[in-house]
């Protein structure tokens, strides 16, 4: 590592950070517009994991995370070398640590942006039981499909079977008669009334 360091002069440093720099920005502030904070629906859908707990996690490898790291890598690293003349290892290692420092603070502060934007998604199985819903992709007799549905004022998506073994079509009224492990809704037609 030290004759690593020791072939690297410090004009070629100063363009792995501004590089850094430049790809850490451009990378959270497309992902940040890409996500568009919420769905096609305006951020009226909230999605849960997959095992139905629902909690918010703490996402260090999102791109928001990565790009954050990057652009303070970089940033860092130009004022350590350029405006204060630091020898390369140090600078390196102060841009570094405040990386990794200040990327896992946005990584949870935006996590818990997101967690404030979508609503608390922490619901019990157990309330989802006898929900009605709608169908957005068809269920196959034996196979998997997809059901929509609100809950607490918010509309959620699960992934659905047929209790009965039937196919169910797109648009097709569902009550959701039991919570299958993963998550997975088991649902019946609605009845015509």
């Amino acid at each position: 590592m030290p004759e690593l360091l020791g072939a690297v002069n410090a004009t070629t440093l100063q363009c792995i950070y501004f590089s850094s720099l430049a790809a850490g920005l451009l990378l959270a502030v497309a992902s940040m517009v890409l996500s568009g904070f919420g769905g096609a629906e305006g951020g009226a859908e909230a999605h849960v994991g997959a095992d139905g707990d629902g909690a918010g996690e703490l996402a260090i490898f999102s791109p928001v995370s990565i790009g954050a790291f990057l652009a303070v890598f970089g940033a860092v690293g130009l004022i350590t070398s350029i405006g204060f003349d630091m020898d390369a290892r140090l600078s390196l290692l102060i841009a570094g640590i405040s990386a990794a420092v200040i990327s896992l603070l946005v990584a949870t502060l935006y996590s818990r942006l997101l967690i404030e934007l979508h609503g608390s998604t922490n619901i019990a199985e157990q309330e989802m039981i006898g929900l009605e819903g709608v169908v957005i992709t068809p269920i196959p007799g034996d196979g998997l499909g997809e059901v929509r549905f609100d809950i607490h004022n918010e509309r959620m998506s699960r992934p659905a079977r047929s209790a009965d073994g039937v196919a169910i079509p797109r648009g097709a009224a569902v009550v959701i008669q039991e919570v299958l492990g993963a998550g997975v809704l088991l649902v019946r037609p609605r009845p015509l009334a």
